[in-house]
C-alpha cells in the first residue's frame, strides 16, 4: 500500500472534503464548455451541503459531547466509546435531516432532499475488531475495529463485504472504521479495507475510511481513489468544533440519495451495463448483461481494470433516449425493498476467472475451487435504476453497434487510465482493429455524471492553480508531484476467449503463443505511416485463446517494401528508387490499402482461405520476385537490409506452418502501448516502466526496482512471451491432475510459487527447471514438452538480445532505431516458428496422445 499510494496523498480541511463527499451538480450556467473538460474541479460544482439551510441548520446542529479517548487501543477503552459517540452524531444528523425535508433546498427548488430515496436510511456504528466473513483472496481476513452498517451488531454477527446474508446473521459492511497511535501504519491499514471495497464493488469511484489517532483525539476522513488518497486535516474531536466539522462531513453522506451520490457509475449495477449503441448513434443505448467476470486488477490506487463477459438483452429496447432510466428486468421482491437498503448486497454468479491476474499461487490453488463462499466477490452494487447518459465522445467503428452481433457475448473492460494513457486504448485498436491477433474494437467511451460531466477523481485533488504542494500530506514522501487524474473509461471489443493457462495441449499452447506474436507485429503496423505501438505489457491477462477460431485477414510482412519510400526520396539514391517502382504493390499482402480491404472482408466474412497460391504445408507461397526486387532495392542500405531479410525469413516460416486466415488467440489491452512514431524524441511513455512485474524481462523488472533508466523495447516484449509461455504451462489446470508423486506435486507448487515471487527466486526457478529431465521424472506430458521447447527458445532471444543492445547503440536518429526496431521483432518471431516447426512433430504428438486418452 505504502507503494501504491506513494507521493500522491492529500490534505484538505473538512469543509471541502464535506464537499467533496456532498451529491453535487456542475454548474454550467456561464460555461457549457465545462462538460468537454475531462477533470472538472470540485470549483465547479454546486453542493447539496452548501445549501444556506443546511449550513445554517449545521451550524446550529447538536450533538455529542467531546471525547477523550484513552492511551490504550483496547476494545473497552476506545472502540465502544467511539462507537457509541459516532452514533450520537448520526442521530443529530438524522434530526436536521427530517428538519430539512420539510422544506425545499433554497437554494435549488427543484431537488428535494426525499426520505424514501435515503441511501443510508440507518446507519448504526458498532465494535467490531473480530475478522470478517469473507477476505481478498491470498490475504487474511481483516479486522476492522469499527464497522458502519445498516442495524446494530450483535455478539455473533459476522460483517461481510459482499454477500451478507441477514437470515444468517451477517451485515454488509457500509464503512469501517480503524483506530491507532500512528498516522502512516493507520493509513496503510485503512487502505485494505479500501481495496476489501473494491474488490466487492470494482467500478466505485473512492472508497471511504474513517482513522482516529486514539493518541492525539485526531480524526481524519480518508477517501481512497483511483489517484491515491485523499485526507481531511486532523479533526480534535475532544473540542466542540471538532465535532461539528464531523457531524457536516457525516451530514454530507446521508445527503446521498443515488448510486452516484455514492460514487458509483450510472450506467452499470455491476450486474447490467447501459452502452452507446455506436460512435454513429452515442444518444442510443443497448443494454447488456454480464454472465462472468473475467479479470479484476485488485488496487486502491491505479487503472483498476476490471473484464467481464457480457451479452446484450433485448428487454427494455435498446433505442433509449438520453436521460430516461432503464428498471432491471426480472427483478425480485425482497424484504429490503422500500427500505433504502436495496443497494447491496446482492450477488451475481462469477464463475472461474478466464483472464486472470498474478495472485500468491497459494491463493491461484484456492481459486481453482473457488465458490464464492470465503473471498470477496464483486456483487451488485445496487438494485437502482440504470441510466443512460450520453458521453462527449464515443470511440470505434462508425458503423459498429453492440446490437449488431445478436445475441453473441463481447468482452466490457473498464479501468482508470492516468492523464497520460487517456483514450490511448481506443485510438490503438481503431488503426488495427480485427487484424490477426487483435480483438475487434466496437466502442470505447469515457463515462459520464447525470449532469454531463466526466466521472473523474478530479474532486478530489488540488485546484490546478500551482499550488498543489500546499495541500500535500508528507505521509510517505516529503515531496509531491502532478496530480494523478483519472478518468473511469470504457472498452467494448468482440472476441471472446480464455487464459493460455486452458490450452488443451503444447500444440495448441504453441501456436496460440505464435497467433499472439503475430498479433504484436499487428501493434506496430510495420510499413505504415505513422506506425503503429509497442505492446509493453505482455502477460498471461493479457493473451488470451478464442473460444472459437476466427477469421481474419491474412498475416502479412510485405509491408516493409513502404519503408523504401522514405529512402528513394533522397535523390542520390535512384537505384533504389528503380528497384521500388519495379515492386508489385498490387497484392493485398504488400500495402496497407490491400490489407485495410482484407480487413473489411474478413469482417463480412468473405476471406476465402485459398485465394492466395499455398504451398505443401498450407500457407502462402512467397513471391520469389517480390523479394528478389526487394532485395536488390535495399542492398546497401544497412538497416533496411536485414530488416527485409527477417521479413522475408517470417513470410517463410509461417508458409511451412500453414498460417492462413483462422487465428486462434489475440493479444488484448493497449493500455499500457506507447506510439512509436516519437518514441526515442517526444514521447511521454519511452521512460516509464511498463508491464507485470512477473512476465517482465530481467532488465525491465531491474529498472523499475532500481528506478535506473531504460527503453523499453521489442526485445523485452519476446522476452514477456516467453515468461508468459512458462507460466501458462505451470498453471495449466492438467499440469497436476496427471500426477500422482507428492514429490513431484510439490515441485510444481514450488516452481508456481517461484515464477510468481521476487526476480532473484523466478531466476532460480528458472535455472533449477533447466537442469530437470522432465519426461524421467513424472511430470505431465505437457509440461515435460513445453519447458525443453522454452530452453531452446531462450538461447536464441539472449543472442538477439546481445545483436539488438549492439545495433540499437549505434543508431544516430530516430529513423535508423524504428527500423531496428522492426528487425528484431520479425527475427523474434521468425525464431520462434521456425523453432516450433521444427519441433511439430514432438509437439504434435503431445496432442495426439491426450486425444486418444
Amino acid at each position: 500500500m505504502d507503494g501504491e499510494l506513494g507521493e500522491q496523498i492529500w490534505q484538505f480541511p473538512a469543509n471541502d472534503i464535506a464537499r467533496m463527499l456532498s451529491p453535487k451538480i456542475i454548474d454550467v450556467a456561464d460555461s457549457p464548455a465545462r462538460l468537454q473538460e475531462p477533470y472538472p474541479p470540485l470549483a465547479w460544482y454546486r453542493c447539496v451541503i452548501d445549501d444556506p439551510a443546511i449550513c445554517a441548520g449545521v451550524d446550529s446542529m447538536s450533538g455529542p459531547q467531546p471525547l477523550t479517548l484513552k492511551p490504550s487501543e483496547r476494545l473497552i477503552d476506545n472502540y465502544i466509546p467511539l462507537a457509541k459517540w459516532f452514533n450520537e452524531c448520526v442521530t443529530s444528523c438524522n434530526e436536521l435531516y427530517t428538519r430539512v425535508c420539510r422544506k425545499q433546498l433554497a437554494s435549488d427548488p427543484s431537488r428535494l432532499v426525499a426520505p424514501k430515496q435515503r441511501w443510508f436510511p440507518t446507519l448504526v456504528f458498532s465494535a467490531y475488531d473480530r475478522p470478517t466473513g469473507d477476505k481478498v483472496a491470498g490475504t487474511p481476513s481483516l479486522k476492522p475495529d469499527l464497522v458502519a452498517g445498516p442495524r446494530e451488531l450483535g455478539k455473533e454477527t459476522v460483517c461481510y463485504w459482499s454477500g451478507a446474508n441477514p437470515d444468517d446473521d451477517q451485515m454488509p459492511i457500509d464503512f469501517a472504521v480503524e483506530v491507532k497511535d500512528n498516522w502512516k501504519a493507520l493509513v496503510m491499514q485503512a487502505a485494505t479495507y479500501a481495496r476489501a471495497q473494491i474488490s466487492a464493488v470494482p467500478l466505485r469511484a473512492f472508497s471511504l475510511v474513517i482513522g482516529v489517532n486514539h493518541s492525539t483525539n485526531e480524526l481524519r476522513f480518508l477517501i481512497y481513489h483511483h489517484g491515491g488518497l485523499t485526507a481531511s486535516l486532523p479533526i480534535r474531536i475532544d473540542t466542540a468544533e471538532g465535532v461539528r466539522q464531523v457531524q457536516k462531513v457525516l451530514f454530507s453522506v446521508l445527503l446521498w440519495q443515488t448510486p452516484q451520490d455514492a460514487g458509483l457509475p450510472l450506467f452499470t449495477n455491476g450486474n447490467k451495463f447501459v452502452l452507446p449503441a455506436s460512435a454513429s448513434l452515442p444518444a442510443q443505448s443497448t443494454l447488456a448483461v454480464a454472465d462472468q467476470v473475467l479479470f479484476h486488477s485488485l488496487c486502491v490506487r491505479g487503472r483498476g481494470s476490471l473484464v467481464v463477459r457480457a451479452r446484450p438483452i433485448t428487454e427494455p429496447p435498446s433505442s433509449l433516449q438520453p436521460g430516461r432510466q432503464l428498471r432491471s428486468t426480472a427483478r425480485k421482491k425482497t424484504q429490503s425493498e422500500g427500505t433504502g437498503t436495496d443497494r447491496g448486497p446482492r450477488t451475481f454468479h462469477v464463475l472461474p476467472m478466464v483472464k486472470s491476474s498474478p495472485v500468491e499461487p497459494q491463493a491461484r490453488e484456492d481459486l481453482q475451487d473457488w465458490e464464492g463462499d470465503s473471498y470477496i466477490v464483486p456483487r451488485r452494487y445496487h438494485e437502482r435504476d440504470l441510466v443512460h447518459v450520453k458521453p462527449y465522445i464515443v470511440m470505434g467503428p462508425e458503423d459498429a453497434s453492440t446490437s449488431s452481433t445478436g445475441d453473441a457475448a463481447f468482452v466490457i473492460k473498464t479501468c482508470w487510465p492516468n492523464k497520460s494513457k487517456r483514450r490511448l486504448e481506443p485510438t490503438v485498436y481503431d488503426g488495427i482493429s480485427g487484424h490477426f491477433g487483435v480483438p475487434r474494437h466496437r466502442i470505447s467511451f469515457e463515462v459520464c455524471r447525470e449532469d454531463g460531466s466526466a466521472f473523474s477523481n478530479a474532486i478530489f485533488l488540488p485546484p490546478s492553480d500551482g499550488a498543489c504542494a500546499s495541500y500535500h500530506w508528507a505521509l510517505t514522501a516529503k515531496q509531491s508531484s502532478e496530480p494523478d487524474y483519472r478518468t473511469l473509461s470504457v472498452t467494448v471489443t468482440e472476441d471472446e476467449g480464455q487464459s493460455f493457462e486452458r490450452c488443451t495441449d503444447a500444440w495448441d499452447l504453441c501456436l496460440s503463443t505464435l497467433h499472439g506474436l503475430l498479433g504484436w507485429l499487428n501493434y506496430m503496423k510495420i510499413g505504415e505511416t505513422p506506425p503503429g505501438a509497442l505492446h509493453r505489457d505482455i502477460s498471461i491477462g493479457n493473451l488470451v485463446k478464442l473460444l472459437k477460431a476466427l477469421l481474419c485477414p491474412p498475416f502479412s510482412t510485405r509491408g516493409v517494401a513502404n519503408l523504401l519510400k522514405k529512402v528513394t526520396e533522397t535523390p542520390e539514391r535512384s537505384d533504389v528508387a528503380e528497384a521500388f517502382a519495379r515492386l508489385d504493390l498490387s497484392s493485398p499482402h504488400s500495402q496497407s490499402s490491400g490489407l485495410r480491404k482484407a480487413r473489411d472482408d474478413a469482417h463480412r466474412g468473405t476471406v476465402s482461405i485459398g485465394a492466395e497460391p499455398t504451398s505443401e504445408e498450407g500457407g502462402p507461397v512467397p513471391d520469389v520476385n517480390f523479394w528478389r526486387e526487394l532485395e536488390i532495392a535495399v542492398a546497401q542500405d544497412e538497416y533496411l537490409k536485414p530488416l527485409v531479410a527477417a521479413a522475408k525469413r517470417l513470410e517463410i516460416a509461417l508458409a511451412k506452418l500453414g498460417v492462413s486466415t483462422e487465428c486462434m488467440a489475440n493479444l488484448i489491452d493497449a493500455d499500457m502501448a506507447a506510439f512509436l512514431d516519437d518514441y526515442f524524441t517526444t514521447s511521454t511513455h519511452s521512460g516509464v516502466i511498463s508491464g507485470t512485474p512477473e512476465f517482465m524481462s530481467v532488465f525491465v523488472r531491474i529498472a523499475m526496482e532500481t528506478s535506473e533508466p531504460h527503453l523499453q523495447n521489442p526485445l523485452d516484449d519476446l522476452h514477456s512471451f516467453w515468461y508468459t509461455v512458462l507460466w501458462a504451462a505451470l498453471y495449466n489446470p492438467e499440469t497436476l491432475k496427471e500426477v500422482d508423486d507428492p514429490k513431484v506435486v510439490r515441485q510444481v507448487k514450488r516452481w508456481r510459487s517461484g515464477v510468481a515471487g521476487p526476480r532473484g527466486a523466478r531466476a532460480s526457478t528458472v535455472e533449477e527447471m533447466s537442469q530437470c529431465d522432465l519426461s524421467s521424472t513424472g511430470h505431465s506430458r505437457l509440461l515435460s514438452t513445453i519447458v525443453p521447447l522454452l530452453f531452446e527458445w531462450n538461447p536464441s532471444l539472449t543472442r538477439l538480445q546481445r545483436q539488438f543492445d549492439k545495433v540499437f547503440k549505434g543508431c544516430t536518429d530516430s529513423h535508423e532505431k524504428l527500423l531496428v526496431f522492426y528487425r528484431f521483432a520479425y527475427e523474434g518471431v521468425a525464431e520462434y516458428a521456425e523453432l516450433i516447426y521444427e519441433e511439430r512433430e514432438t509437439l504434435q504428438a503431445q496432442s495426439v496422445a491426450e486425444a486418444t486418452l
